[in-house]
């Protein structure tokens, strides 16, 4: 990952098999060819559908070391833009998280059709959330009988099925775009990749392609923001960071 111009591929050991590693090429590679750069960065799969982003490199302070043109982002625009999310606007439904609805519908619509710009990213976004409660299996919520956790996770899974049902009701062509399974899947990507932004002095959510996969540090190492000069999603250092860090 030399420069916004070259094609990277991903590192670390010998997890995962060609084709996933194919798909992560494509990815980055679909990433450089519209205008990103993250010279200083490289993706690092650790396991099967794991993984995250390391710097290559010594990272100065406010140094910018990703920018992801606003080409590459998904946002709560182009959701209501949506056959389905044109009927829940004009419905005014009463969702439990709507900016996080609208990139859902973008997100189940558009991955239907081959063509579209967006399909590197939609290639390499997990088949599986496994990891996440909502999923977990009878076996695995067995070992939190007596928590209110269980309540939870319950309440959680009846929320999302409630909001399938109202869409569906408004916009009949929702089973044929997605099944509640789906719903739920693409509402923990939502979920747990979104950013709240500003882009052009509108307050929206988008999803960003490749910063996505940064983990979250505390004490924060560095700031986001959507730019408008340069009319991209940056991320910013506000300190030195050494080389492997992730």
């Amino acid at each position: 990952m030399q420069s916004s111009s070259s094609t990277a591929s991903t590192s670390g050991g010998s997890v995962g098999d060609a084709s996933a590693a194919a798909k992560y090429d494509a990815f980055v590679k679909w990433l450089l060819d519209n205008g990103a750069r993250f010279p200083g960065l490289e993706l690092r799969e650790y396991e099967a559908e794991v993984r995250g982003v390391h710097a290559k490199e010594e990272l100065e302070g406010d140094q910018v070391v990703v920018e992801i043109p606003l080409k590459c982002l998904i946002t709560v625009e182009m959701g209501k833009g949506t056959e389905i999310g044109k009927a829940v606007v004009a419905s005014d439904l009463p969702l439990d998280a709507p900016k996080h609805i609208f990139l859902m519908l973008f997100v189940l619509t558009d991955r239907h059709n081959p063509t579209s710009f967006f399909k590197p990213y939609y290639d390499i976004l997990p088949s599986s959330l496994s990891n996440m409660p909502i999923f977990w299996t009878q076996n695995e919520l067995a070992y939190l009988q007596g928590s209110y956790l269980l309540t939870q996770i319950d309440e959680r899974k009846r929320a999302i099925e409630a909001d399938y049902a109202a869409i569906a009701d408004v916009a009949p062509s929702l089973p044929s775009v997605c099944s509640v399974e789906d719903f739920k899947w693409a509402r923990m990507c939502v979920c747990s990749r979104n950013f709240g932004l500003e882009v052009n002095r509108v307050r929206t959510a988008a999803l960003v392609p490749y910063a996505d996969m940064l983990n979250h540090y505390r004490p924060r190492e560095t700031k986001w923001a959507f730019d408008n000069g340069r009319q991209a999603f940056t991320i910013t250092t506000l300190q030195r960071i050494a080389p492997g860090a992730q």
